[in-house]
Parts: structure tokens; sequence; C-alpha cells
């Protein structure tokens, strides 16, 4: 099916051609969408490009090496008499030629009635979804509809053709309204004609037949549609053997996990240290606190150096640049407990001269935290109260001041923009591991319980987490991974009784390194502004992703 490309722009010397260049941008967007969302293969003609591609009108229409029976005309005003030459061939000759909404006007962006004579002789039909796709029923390769009869929205295919076989590609287009509880949908894949179907499993790499209707010459192939999978046929010609639909019915209820549960970190816990008081080297006293990217800005401009960004040069292409001033960062944080074993994790340790409360803090590395850039160095104990770092460093053009991590095994607890060290919890409840002592917390994350298998078997549900995958293990054993719709993990060969459950989460950096004071919770693309965030999109609080498996999971016992 060719939309065919018709742009008329009138240059006047007011809005009215941008409200209509609008208007046909949209009509153009809406036309592809519904398209693409109906499951009509299609593709677009350029009126510059046609004349060189299509030699003359015929039905079919023969352009480039395509040839096709259908043409659809979205609305425009305009047509060039090249491109209404060979479209009313194309119509003498037979072929399906359908116009959207109001006839065209124009031939060559001057007045005409030509293309207001080839609109009458074709046909004509609203600019709506229903009317298109209607319209375009008896063109189809291929049908996907719900069970229900309805024609499928939200899925997208495409056929290719291999010798004798085809092979057949669904996805879902669009992401779901929520990830979380939006469920399977059974649909019907309907083909033209008698095709054997092969299933071949992107996930496990299995291949194997699959069940088909054969009715008034057509194949229907049923199918549980969850909301993340995709499908993938292979089709040969002649009908396949009579193969039972696998079942597809919803999974039970079933009892619950505790809500509160052993746990454990695969690391330590992080307190994240971005807000310090601050001076330079001719400074009588720190400034007030400030947030670390915004104090080096405020250092850089009264030391009249570029300030960091995205246009900054990366220091392999600068090299060796010599420092010019010494920065002093004063960070204090409270403690509800004494700790020891603490580490201090930052960039450029090895330059840096550390004192904490009052103690000096060997600059030596004890290892790595996440990245090769960011060093750990032992810390003296911390204090039940105010604890105080001070940390100096030269400071220049090719500085990176970034923040700094309190690594150990304690919690922290939020309050407005003020992160104080508490005891480590001794148990994990379910829920937004940001309000239970772990806000900067990006490793990974064990939660520990029993479950009972009936017949050999268990099913673990959890479909409401934020995280990367969860991992399952069952009596210490790993049999699988949690990660799509339904959030489900069957395991099969248990004795009858209790068994030892653990679900590792594997949590994303965001709450540790991203642009943790960005307002703008929507930004879907992060460069260096998100962290240097201004105006409205700033605030000293912290923004949060929220993390953990967030629910009990459900344990079902089928």
């Amino acid at each position: 099916i060719h939309p065919i490309e018709s742009f008329w722009l009138h240059w006047g010397p007011n809005d009215k051609s941008a409200v209509l260049r609008e208007s046909l941008d949209e009509r153009f967007h809406n036309l592809t969408e519904w398209l693409l969302r109906g499951s009509v293969d299609f593709n677009f003609i350029s009126e510059a490009l046609l004349p060189t591609l299509c030699e003359k009108g015929a039905a079919p229409l023969q352009v480039g090496k395509m040839a096709y029976d259908a043409i659809v005309v979205p609305g425009c005003e305009t047509l060039r008499a090249s491109t209404l030459e060979r479209l009313e061939a194309f119509r003498k000759a037979g072929g399906k030629l359908i116009f959207m909404g109001d006839a065209p006007y124009l031939c060559d962006a001057a007045v005409s009635d030509r293309g207001r004579k080839l609109y009458e002789e074709s046909e004509a039909v609203d600019f709506s979804r229903a009317a298109i796709l209607n319209a375009l029923e008896d063109c189809r390769t291929v049908t996907l509809r719900f069970a229900n009869g309805r024609l499928a929205d939200d899925l997208m295919y495409q056929m290719r053709q291999d010798g004798n076989v085809k092979w057949l590609f669904i996805a879902h287009a669009w992401e779901p309204r929520n990830k979380d509880v939006d469920g399977a949908k059974e649909i019907r894949v309907i083909l033209d004609g008698d095709w054997a179907a092969t299933l071949y499993d992107t996930e496990s790499g299995d291949i194997s037949p699959l069940a088909a209707e054969y009715q008034n010459g057509k194949t229907v192939i049923p199918w549980r549609m969850e909301r993340y999978a995709s499908l993938l046929l292979k089709l040969s010609p002649g009908r396949g053997e009579a193969v039972p639909a696998a079942a597809t019915a919803n999974l039970p209820e079933g009892t619950y996990a505790p809500s509160v549960v052993d746990y454990a970190l695969t690391e330590p816990n992080v307190l994240v240290l971005d807000m310090a008081e601050y001076k330079l080297s001719g400074d009588a006293d720190f400034s007030p606190g400030e947030e670390v990217l915004r104090l080096d800005n405020v250092c850089r401009r009264r030391l009249g150096i570029p300030e960091r960004g995205g246009a900054i040069v990366q220091p392999w292409v600068t090299g060796e640049v010599p420092d010019i001033d010494e920065l002093t960062l004063r960070f204090t944080f409270d403690s509800k407990i004494d700790y020891t074993g603490a580490a201090l994790a930052m960039e450029m340790a090895d330059k840096a001269a550390i004192t904490f409360n009052g103690a000096v803090v060997d600059n030596q590395s004890i290892g790595k935290y996440v990245d090769i850039a960011i060093d750990k160095v032992a810390l003296p104990p911390i204090v039940k109260g105010q604890n105080t770092l001070v940390v100096t460093y030269p400071f220049g053009k090719t500085s990176d001041i970034e923040n700094m991590f309190i690594l150990g095994d304690f919690g922290v607890k939020l309050t407005g923009d003020k992160a104080t060290l508490t005891a480590l919890p001794e148990k994990l409840g379910f829920g937004d591991l940001t309000a239970h002592g772990f806000p900067f917390y990006g490793g990974a994350v064990t939660y520990k319980f029993k479950a009972d298998a009936k017949d050999g078997r268990l099913t673990i549900r959890a479909n409401w987490y934020r995280g990367a995958v969860i991992s399952v293990a069952v009596d210490g054993a790993e049999r699988g991974d949690i990660i799509y719709p339904p959030y489900a993990l069957t395991v099969d060969g248990l004795a009858d009784g209790e068994h030892e459950v653990a679900l590792t989460l594997y949590i994303h950096r965001y709450n540790t390194f991203g642009p943790i004071h960005l307002v703008d919770e929507k930004e879907s693309w992060h460069g260096p502004g998100a962290w240097r965030s201004d105006g409205g999109r700033w605030t000293y609080e912290y923004v949060l992703r929220r993390t953990g498996i967030l629910s009990a999971p459900a344990i079902i016992r089928q």
C-alpha cells in the first residue's frame, strides 16, 4: 500500500500556511501509524522520485522492483502532473486507488480540475482509521486480531520470502500502559492460503510445530501474546499436522511470601556525599554548603576557567594542564550509631589530603568502587552524632570534582535533603528500598524466605519490582530468571514440602550516580545538563528512582 507524499507549502505573509503544514504533517503521521498498527504492509512513494522509478502507469503499478495493486493518496491539496499521469493510467487499468479526505484542487500548485476528476473516478474515504482500514481489508496478506475479533492495534509484523517458505515476525510496537499489570492477550494470526507453522522461540532456541486452524482458504494461528513477547514463525506451504495448542489460562491465585524476610547485599550500603562547604586557597573561611557540581561552577567562574559541561574537551585531548589553585570541601553528616569499618570512595584520592573527624586519613587505595577511576580509602570510626570529612586537592581546568561516597554495613535514612546513618536493618520488607534504609544503594539484594512445593513444583510470580532482573534460586541452586511478563518462573523436580527460596534483584545505579536532583522525572535522555539542571528542573531534595521488589511475591502450587 503506497501513501503518496504530497505537501504543498504556500508561503504567505501570515501563519495560515504554518497551520496548514502542521495539519498535513499530522495527517501523514496518523496515516502511517494507523497502517502500522493495523497490520497493513505498505511503502512510501516520493512524487519527486516517481518518474525515475515508474516509467508509465499500469495495474499493478511498477515502481522500481516492486509492483502494487493498491495506492493510497492521503489528504493533499496538490499533485504533480507526472504523478497524476501515472495514477490515471493505474486507475484506468483497474488498479485500486483510494483518496482520503478532500480531492486535490491543484496540479503542480496551479488550479486544476484534473485531480478532482480522478478523485471522482476512484474510491474516496474519510480521513479516519476505521475508513482506511476497512477500505484496505481485501489487500491484506496478514491480519492480526484479538480473540474477540477486534483488529489488533499494538502489534507490528514483518514477513519475508525465503525460497518456498516465508518468515513471519510479530512484535509489540509500543510500551504497555502499565508494564506491571497489563496482561497477555489472546491473538489470532490470519494468513491467506494454507500454511504449516513452525515456532522458532527466540528466547530458548526451541523449534516446534504450532497448532493452526484452516478456514475458508485461510490459516488461523491462535497465540497468547505476552506484553514484551515476540513471535517468529516459519511458514511452509500446505497444512501442518494437528498439534494441540498450549494451555493459555492465566496463572491462578496463590499464597504470598512473608512481607518481611531475611536478606543479603552483594556490596556495602552507600551514603552519597554531594553537599559541601567549600573554599579556595585564598579564602579566609568556608562558603555555605552547596551541591558539588554547582560549587565547581562557582569556583571555575571565580578563577576564570571554563565550566564543565557537554562541550568540554576531554583530558586526553588537552594533555596535562597545570592546576592553578587548591579546593577544600567540608562534608558533614549525622549518624545514629557508632560504626567501624567504613570506606570513603572518591576520584583523585591519590592527589587529596583527607581528614575525618580531625584525624588524618591515609589516601592509599584499598580497592575500587564500581569504576576503575573511583578508589576506596579506609576511614577512621564513624561516631554517633555529627561527623566531618575534609578533602583538599589541586584545582584547575581539568579537575574532576565529583560526589564522594561513604561505604559500609549501615542503613541510611533520608529526611528532606538530609541523609543520616542508621543501623543496618535486621530484616527487609518488600517495598521501596529507598524508604527502607537503602536510598542510594545500587548493588544486588537477595530476599530469602521459605515456600512449599506441591506435586514436585512451585511457581513464583513477582510482577511488581524496580530493577533489571530477578534471579531465582531454590535450595541454593539457580533455577532461572524473572524479567518478562507474566513475571513468573515455574520450578520443577522438587520434593513436596518446604524449600528455601532466594530472589536476587539486580538494581540499577541511578540512585548512586544519576542526576538525583533533577526534578524532571520524565526526562528520557540524560546528558550533562541533567546533572546540572537549574530553575524549576532543580531541587536540593533527592529525586530518586524506586528500587526493590515492591510487593511480596506470589507462591503458586499448581
